[in-house]
C-alpha cells in the first residue's frame, strides 16, 4: 500500500504491507438520556466530570467512572480508588496530576507514559529528545526482536523526563519502568547509572538516559 501524506513540510510517500485504522471510541451516551438527570456532556459526547469524578449534577449525587462513557477507558481501578476514598472514607482524592500510561498491544508493543511532544509544546515547554533504536539493545539483538525504538523527551534545564514512548519487544513493560521512575522523580543520571540485570531489555534505558540530547 502507498499513501500520500500532506504535512506542513510538504507531501511524502509512505509505503507498507498493511493499513491500521484506529479512529478512537465513540460514546453511547445518547441512549442514556443524561440530560434527563441534568448531566452535562462535552463536545464529543462524553460525560463531564471534575477532578473528583463528580458530574455536573449538584449536591454530589452523580458520579462517573471508567468504563462509563467518558474518555478514560484504561482507568477503571484508579477511578474506583478515588470514588471509594471520597464516598466511603469521606476523603478528597482526585485525578489531579495522576500519571496515566497506555499500551497498544500490537506487534511489537507500543507503550507511552507522560506527555507527548505536541502536549509539551502546547504548554510552551522547550523540550529535548533522544532516540535509541532497538538494534542497540543487547537483549533485543539476542532474541532477534530488533524492530522499534526507545524515545524519551525532557524539558531543558530540568532532569525529570516528562514523557517516553517505547515501540518494541515488551514495550509496555519497559514503559512501566519509566512510569515508576517518573513517579519517584528519578533523574537522568540515576537512570543512566542504575544497575539492571544483564541481559534484559531494561538495559536499554541505561543507554537511552546516558545519551546526549539531539
Amino acid at each position: 500500500m502507498r499513501l500520500t501524506v500532506r504535512t506542513e513540510d510538504g507531501e511524502r510517500q509512505v509505503e507498507g504491507s498493511h493499513l491500521l485504522s484506529a479512529v478512537g471510541r465513540i460514546p453511547n451516551t445518547e441512549a442514556l438520556t443524561p440530560e434527563a438527570a441534568g448531566i452535562r456532556l462535552n463536545d464529543h459526547g462524553f460525560i463531564e466530570v471534575d477532578e473528583y469524578l463528580q458530574t455536573s449534577v449538584p449536591a454530589s449525587t452523580r458520579w462517573a467512572t471508567s468504563p462509563a462513557p467518558r474518555p478514560s477507558p484504561t482507568l477503571p481501578y484508579d477511578d474506583y480508588r478515588i470514588l471509594h476514598a471520597n464516598l466511603i472514607k469521606h476523603e478528597k482524592a482526585s485525578t489531579r496530576d495522576r500519571l496515566v500510561p497506555y499500551t497498544v498491544f500490537i506487534d511489537p508493543q507500543l507503550g507511552r507514559a507522560g506527555m507527548t511532544e505536541r502536549e509539551a509544546r502546547a504548554q510552551g515547554r522547550a523540550i529535548r529528545w533522544r532516540s535509541l533504536p532497538m538494534n542497540a539493545v543487547i537483549r533485543a539483538i539476542e532474541t532477534g526482536e530488533t524492530r522499534g525504538f526507545h524515545e524519551g523527551r525532557r524539558r531543558r534545564g530540568q532532569r525529570a523526563d516528562p514523557g517516553l514512548r517505547v515501540l518494541g519487544s515488551e514495550g509496555g513493560e519497559i514503559m512501566t519502568m519509566i512510569q515508576v521512575a517518573m513517579l519517584g522523580k528519578l533523574t537522568d543520571t540515576a537512570m543512566a547509572q542504575a544497575i539492571f540485570t544483564h541481559p534484559l531489555l531494561a538495559e536499554g534505558l541505561n543507554t537511552l538516559f546516558a545519551m546526549s540530547d539531539a
